[in-house]
């Protein structure tokens, strides 16, 4: 009789061992879930594409300033200033460097200018990555 009560004892110690076990199982993968969805949502690709897309931005203001380079530059400068603010409210730093602004002649004598090409540099950086690019814009 008590050889009974001992093997039900040890039987019950051994089920409280095996849920306990697959319990801690349990929290450790919804743990490395949460992880992983939590790196997808936090992936900078959104962020980096977006800043891409500006890329198109000036280029469109670009042609609709072609014959004002100094308005074009201003509203660069202001851009970048935006995007910065922007991005350092989140934790990130983002620059969107407009230079080498390529100018042709719109006349003979060179007095009206255009806008012909430029670059564009895009730094990205936050506590995962830094990621930098340039692109060359033809108007």
């Amino acid at each position: 009789m008590n050889d009974k009560g001992q093997i039900i004892v040890i039987l019950a110690v051994i089920i409280c061992i095996l849920l306990a076990s697959l319990s801690l199982l349990y929290a450790q993968n919804m743990l490395a879930g949460n992880e992983s969805a939590y790196s997808q949502l936090s992936s900078p690709a959104h962020e980096i594409e977006n800043l891409r897309d500006m890329i198109d931005e000036l280029k469109e203001l670009a042609e609709d300033n072609a014959n004002n380079p100094d308005a074009f530059m201003r509203y660069a400068e202001a851009l970048n200033e935006q995007v910065k603010a922007l991005y350092a409210s989140h934790g990130s730093y983002a620059d969107i460097e407009v230079y080498n602004v390529s100018l042709g002649c719109a006349d003979d004598n060179c007095v009206v200018k255009y806008i012909k090409s430029f670059n564009v540099r895009i730094v990205f950086s936050n506590p995962e990555i830094d990621y930098e690019e340039v692109q060359f814009v033809q108007v």
